[in-house]
């Protein structure tokens, strides 16, 4: 027991110890502030104004502070508050770097590249209508572009017009006066000076309709026809039947179709006319329709003659009155190699089952007779 008291008292002044001394606590990490946004928009165009890119981070303590810290943002774009804006002015690569920064100095960065492209102008519209012809007014030619930005500027950069025809807005207009061939460049120029270009020609030509078709080929009676009369050397050129008469069943309509189904034969004159705005012309025409080929008749396979069967006088001739008598009485039909019928009251079939009838109602008397004469009693 004596032992025993002394280790009891070393063991409670170790616990006492170790209860007193409390483990080291590892020291947590200063906070740390990141950046979650994704990087800017690239590329971007010159002259553009984009959407403001807000930049977002999380960790630290707000309020927070967006800087760049290395490279430059792209000339017309800065830094307001934690987002990036403006429409850049130089066309180029800008690489920098982002950093956000909370109240108490702790930070996070954010590497990125803006690559700031020229616009490009494109005209997307096509050439202005030619030929044209003299003194006609025609629809106004819109010329039409993408890329760049609005407002567009339409102008003549090279060349001429034709006479009487000018640019009013993005469009051409007017009615041309003196005849010959005019070559020209449109330039179509945004509000920042970027421009496209488009050549193009105009014909301005004295009116003067005339048939470039040939003449329609002949036709058949019931079957569908069809011919297109063309014709050039005005504008809006219109087909009509000026003269004569067309074959039944057909009809010309005004843009020179010439259709339908001949109803009959024969040779057909008549005119037709093609009529512009200034000028008009017309063709005398001669249409031959034919008759259809006659087609040629399917024999048709008949079954076997019925041979009629000859009456006691030779010489009596069936009457018209009596269709009976007109009506040939088809022969029976014979076995192979025999001369009975096959069908009818003198087959073999109908022979042969009277020959079993008559032999059964024999049986049947003759055993009757031989019962009654068994059982008789004799007198």
């Amino acid at each position: 027991m004596g032992t025993l008291r002394p280790v009891m008292a070393l063991t409670m002044a170790a616990a006492l110890l170790l209860g007193v001394a409390q483990p080291a606590v590892a020291t947590a990490p200063a906070d740390t502030v990141t950046i979650t946004s994704g990087k800017p928009r690239s590329p971007m165009y010159i002259g553009q104004v984009y959407a403001i890119h807000t930049v977002e981070a999380s960790g630290g303590t707000g309020p927070y502070a967006l800087s760049v810290v290395s490279g430059s943002l792209p000339p017309g774009m800065l830094v307001v508050g934690t987002s990036l804006g403006g429409a850049p002015t130089t066309p180029g690569t800008f690489p920098f770097t982002l950093r956000m920064t909370d109240k108490n100095g702790l930070f996070g960065e954010q590497r990125a590249t803006i690559e700031v492209r020229q616009q490009k102008v494109s005209i997307t519209s096509g050439k202005p209508r030619s030929p044209m012809y003299l003194g006609q007014v025609y629809a106004i030619h819109t010329v039409e572009a993408s890329g760049g930005t609005g407002p567009y500027a339409l102008s003549v950069v090279s060349g001429s017009l034709p006479p009487g025809m000018l640019v009013v807005g993005t469009s051409l207009g007017g009615a041309p006066t003196t005849p010959g061939t005019y070559p020209f460049t449109l330039r179509m120029t945004d509000k920042n000076k970027l421009f496209d270009e488009q050549a193009a020609t105009i014909v301005v030509a004295t009116p003067a309709a005339a048939f470039t078709s040939g003449n329609p080929p002949a036709g058949t009676v019931g079957r569908s026809y069809s011919f297109r009369f063309t014709a050039d050397g005005d504008s809006d050129i219109a087909f009509a039947l000026a003269g004569g008469a067309l074959p039944d069943g057909l009809t010309l309509d005004k843009d020179g179709r010439l259709g339908g189904t001949p109803g009959s034969v024969g040779t057909f004159t008549f005119t037709v006319e093609a009529k512009g705005r200034s000028t008009s012309a017309t063709r005398d025409v001669s249409l031959t329709v034919a008759a259809a080929a006659p087609s040629t008749p399917t024999a048709t396979p008949t079954g076997p003659t019925a041979t009629p069967t000859p009456s006691d006088d030779p010489s009596a001739t069936p009457s018209e009155s009596d269709p009976a008598a007109s009506q040939p009485t088809p022969t029976p039909s014979k076995a192979k190699g025999g001369w009975l019928p096959l069908t009818g009251a003198g087959s073999p079939v109908v022979l042969l089952l009277m020959g079993v009838l008559a032999f059964c109602v024999g049986g049947i008397l003759l055993v009757l007779a031989y019962n009654r004469r068994r059982f008789t009693t004799p007198e």
